[in-house]
C-alpha cells in the first residue's frame, strides 16, 4: 500500500471530507465517514486483510445490490491498495439505540427479513467437504493450545471438531457471517436501516449465518427470536440447527482462545458466555461414553 487512506480520498471518492472516524480499535483496518460537497455521505474502508478485502469487495459486487439502500452500494475500488467507497446506509447499530418493545419486536422482525433477501441474493450451492474444511480451520486456530479453555470445554470442543468434520455435503447460500444487533442499522424510532461490515461474507452453509445473533441477542429474549423468524419466514430446519448445535461449541471456543490471545477481552468474553450456555445442552456423556465431561481424565 503505497498511500494513506486519507491521501486516496480525493482519487477514488473526489473532493469529499472526512466527517467520522469509524475504524475499530486495535485493527489495521480504517473505516471513514466522508461527506462530499452534495451532502452525500460515503464509506472508504480500506482492510489490510487481502481475504476480508476480497469478501467484502466481491459481496457489495455481487449481492449487496439485492438489499438496494438497505445496504452500502459499492461506488469506487482500488483492488491493489485494497480501498472501497460505498454509499454509507443511514441508522445507529440496533445494538445502541433504546426502543420500546414494540419498535424491538419490529425491528427484529425487519432484521430476519433483510437477512432472508440477502441468502436469495444468489443460487444455492453445495460444500461437499464443508464439516471437514471448517473443523480443518479451526483446529489451525487452536494449533498453539486452547487456554483459556477449561479441560471439560477442551472436550467438548474436540468432540463438536469430531462431529463437524464428519457432516454431509452442505447446502451453501450467500451469508453475511457476522449478522448481529451491531452491525443491523437502525433509526431512533426502530425503523429498520440496513446491514453494514460484508468482510467476512462468502458462500456458506445454511445455518451458520443465523448463529452470532441466535447465540448473542436473541439467546435471552425469546419474544425477539420470534419476531425474527417470523420476519424471517421460517425457523431454522433440522440439518440448520443440527450444524448450528456443533458450531456454537467450535466458533465460541476458537473465539475465546484468539480473542483472548489477542488481548480482546469483549469478544473473549461475549464468547465465553455463548460456550458457557451451549455446553449446557451439549449431550453429557457424550455419544459413545459413559463418563461425564467434566470426569473425563485431562
Amino acid at each position: 500500500m503505497t498511500s494513506t487512506p486519507v491521501a486516496a480520498i480525493p482519487r477514488l471518492a473526489g473532493p469529499a471530507t472526512v466527517v467520522t472516524d469509524h475504524s475499530w480499535p486495535g485493527t489495521s483496518t480504517t473505516v471513514l465517514r466522508l461527506l462530499d460537497p452534495a451532502g452525500r455521505q460515503m464509506i472508504h474502508k480500506r482492510n489490510t486483510s487481502t481475504g476480508s478485502f476480497q469478501r467484502e469487495h466481491a459481496a457489495l459486487a455481487l449481492w449487496a445490490p439485492a438489499l438496494g439502500a438497505a445496504a452500502p452500494q459499492l461506488l469506487a475500488v482500488d483492488e491493489a491498495e485494497q480501498e472501497l467507497v460505498m454509499t454509507a446506509v443511514a441508522g445507529h447499530p440496533l445494538a445502541q439505540v433504546h426502543l420500546t418493545r414494540r419498535q424491538e419486536h419490529v425491528a427484529y422482525g425487519h432484521a430476519g427479513a433483510l437477512l432472508a433477501r440477502f441468502h436469495h441474493a444468489a443460487e444455492p450451492k453445495t460444500l461437499s467437504s464443508f464439516g471437514a474444511e471448517r473443523a480443518a480451520y479451526i483446529g489451525a486456530q487452536l494449533s498453539e493450545g486452547t487456554a483459556p479453555l477449561t479441560g471439560s470445554e477442551t472436550h467438548v470442543l474436540h468432540e463438536a471438531l469430531d462431529q463437524l468434520a464428519l457432516m454431509p455435503p452442505q447446502r451453501a447460500q450467500p451469508s453475511h457471517l457476522d449478522f448481529t444487533s451491531r452491525n443491523v442499522l437502525v433509526h431512533p424510532d426502530g425503523r429498520l436501516a440496513g446491514v453494514v461490515d460484508f468482510e467476512t461474507s462468502r458462500y456458506e452453509a445454511r445455518g451458520r449465518d443465523f448463529l452470532r445473533i441466535t447465540q448473542r441477542t436473541l439467546l435471552q429474549r425469546p419474544d425477539l427470536r420470534r419476531e425474527f423468524y417470523r420476519g424471517y419466514g421460517r425457523e431454522p430446519d433440522e440439518t440448520e440447527g443440527e450444524l448450528m448445535r456443533i458450531c456454537t461449541i467450535t466458533d465460541a471456543a476458537a473465539i475465546v482462545v484468539t480473542a483472548t490471545a489477542q488481548g480482546r477481552s469483549a469478544f473473549a468474553t461475549e464468547a465465553s458466555r455463548v460456550l458457557t450456555a451451549a455446553l449446557r445442552t451439549w449431550p453429557d456423556p457424550a455419544p459413545g461414553t459413559s463418563v461425564p465431561h467434566a470426569q473425563r481424565p485431562l
